[in-house]
């Protein structure tokens, strides 16, 4: 009785891994590349990876790296997180993360904080579509706000056109309170295979 009941729990439980599987996305990926106008005059620039996968439970990957050399700051930042696609379909997609940030600027120094990801891609299998995205990152005496949004354009096939804006504000309050707030219009090409 109880070996028949544990094969069926197991029989049970590889239907339900194998269906998941099978649901899922085989292999998939996310790249971009954006130009970041600040609003200092400074030069900046980000580019993106994401990594999907069908394993279930185990995140996926992703990575951003940011640097903007202005004439009042330079930052340079690495974001590295995993993820879950929470919502997949054609009005949203929904992705959520957790992960570390490090960021080194002239106005303070390296640091390395806790991080939480939300990406929202709006109409994601429209010609056009738009996208939000946000990270909150802190630790003791820093935390940094990175919102951007903006809208896409398909121009080839899982080639994308971006334009949009971004704002970064790196907050310290170790040794004094300061604000460091960079933010402008950013345009470049998003690649979704």
């Amino acid at each position: 009785m109880k070996f028949t009941l544990m094969k069926k729990t197991l029989g049970l439980s590889l239907l339900l891994l194998t269906s998941t599987i099978t649901q899922a996305d085989v292999l998939g990926a996310k790249a971009g590349l954006d130009y970041w106008h600040t609003n200092d005059d400074g030069n900046g620039g980000y580019a993106y990876a994401q990594v999907e996968h069908p394993i279930p439970l185990v995140p996926n990957i992703a990575a951003r790296a940011t640097t903007v050399k202005g004439r009042a700051n330079t930052l340079n930042s690495v974001d590295l997180y995993g993820y879950y696609e929470i919502l997949d379909n054609s009005l949203a997609s929904l992705d959520l993360g957790v992960g570390l940030q490090h960021f080194n600027s002239r106005l303070n120094n390296n640091h390395t904080m806790a991080m939480g990801v939300v990406d929202v891609e709006w109409l994601p299998e429209s010609q056009v579509s738009y996208y939000t995205r946000m990270n909150y990152s802190f630790s003791s005496g820093y935390k940094v706000t990175d919102l951007g949004a903006g809208v896409r354009l398909q121009v080839f096939p899982a080639v994308y056109l971006q334009a949009g804006y971004r704002y970064y504000d790196l907050h310290t309050n170790n040794i004094r309170e300061t604000s460091d707030k960079i933010k402008g219009f950013t345009a470049g090409v998003h690649i979704d295979i």
